[in-house]
């Protein structure tokens, strides 16, 4: 067993395949990025921010991610960097425009890199079904819906068994009825749903 793979550092990208580095740290080299990886946040899974001041690019990823879950957040993030420097930010952040961006970023990556057929259908996934936050797609092939899916007034479950009914949404929260006790709560928009009622 190589230690080296199971030991993950906020420094190196070596627990990523020999390919999948190449292919960031190409990437970093040619988009002028400063790339740094991040502690796990519950919120997202990577980031991409422009510093007017300085004029530069920068991108964060979560260390705590799988392979090919890291792999697809940096496209995720990369298409939000060249969406900026063709838009200077004059378009909706996950737009047609950078839906467009992400899904050429993804197809190229495909050609170049070794994927395992799992590996391959998670990113062919994303090409299919490109979501607006790389916390949104799943590696276990599951499917689900999420919050910010469903229409006002629909009556879900999550996962956790609460039943409400969605009233309205709020920036990235919905308002939401407790259809146990008629109490309001805010909802993320990216939790998942078990089912609709």
């Amino acid at each position: 067993m190589n230690l080296k793979k199971l030991i993950r550092s906020k420094y190196n990208i070596d627990f990523l395949p020999k390919d999948f580095q190449n292919y960031i740290l190409g990437k970093i080299k040619l988009e002028r990025i400063f790339f740094r990886i991040s502690s796990p946040r519950k919120s997202k899974l990577g980031d991409y921010k422009y510093t007017y001041s300085k004029s530069t690019h920068a991108i964060s990823i979560n260390i705590d991610l799988s392979e090919i879950q890291f792999l697809i957040t940096f496209i995720h993030e990369l298409a939000h960097k060249k969406c900026y420097d063709l838009y200077s930010g004059r378009v909706l952040p996950h737009g047609k425009e950078w839906k467009k961006i992400f899904i050429e970023l993804l197809l190229e990556a495909k050609k170049e890199l070794k994927l395992s057929s799992e590996w391959e259908e998670i990113l062919m996934k994303n090409v299919y079904q490109p979501k607006a936050s790389s916390s949104e797609f799943s590696t276990d092939g599951e499917d689900y819906v999420l919050v910010s899916e469903l229409n006002i007034h629909s009556k879900f479950e999550l996962k956790n068994g609460r039943r409400f009914q969605l009233i309205k949404k709020r920036r990235t929260r919905y308002l939401c009825s407790d259809l146990m006790n008629g109490q309001l709560y805010t909802v993320s928009g990216k939790a998942p749903i078990k089912r609709l009622i």
